[in-house]
């Protein structure tokens, strides 16, 4: 064996090295790239979960006049929304959330004096517990 065919070797082994470096990075990258979307995401869960909770809670404390059907109040800064469903023989359910689009959280509510609302025991849900056409949409 010559010199030359032994440095050929070498060469062989450091490109097929950095080859396999190249993969790794790369694969490196890719997972980095997949876990920051999953953290943006988990983010914006929190932020429209607490945003929807403080909605419901600041809606629970509103007046709300006896009117059958859903009506909203709105906050802008933050911007809250709270949706009253009145049901005729039926607890009235309040909505909670941050604008068209995002989490939602729902409350049943029981009429009390003076245009208030308190809730019903064991009342909260994450999802609209009526049949789709009577759920709150956004047009």
């Amino acid at each position: 064996m010559t010199d030359s065919e032994q440095g050929s070797g070498a060469m062989i082994m450091v490109i097929i090295l950095l080859l396999l470096s190249a993969a790794l990075l790369n694969a490196t990258r890719r997972q980095l790239d997949d876990s920051l979307s999953l953290v943006v995401d988990e983010r914006l869960y929190f932020q429209q979960s607490s945003d929807a909770w403080s909605a419901l809670a600041w809606g629970e404390r509103q007046s709300w006049a006896l009117q059958m059907g859903w009506r909203c109040k709105t906050v802008f800064s933050p911007a809250w929304r709270a949706c009253l469903l009145e049901q005729a023989q039926r607890p009235a359910l309040l909505r909670g959330d941050s604008g068209a689009g995002t989490i939602a959280f729902y409350q049943w509510m029981e009429r009390r004096t003076a245009g208030r609302l308190s809730k019903i025991a064991h009342g909260w849900l994450d999802y609209c517990p009526l049949p789709e056409e009577r759920c709150w949409t956004d047009d």
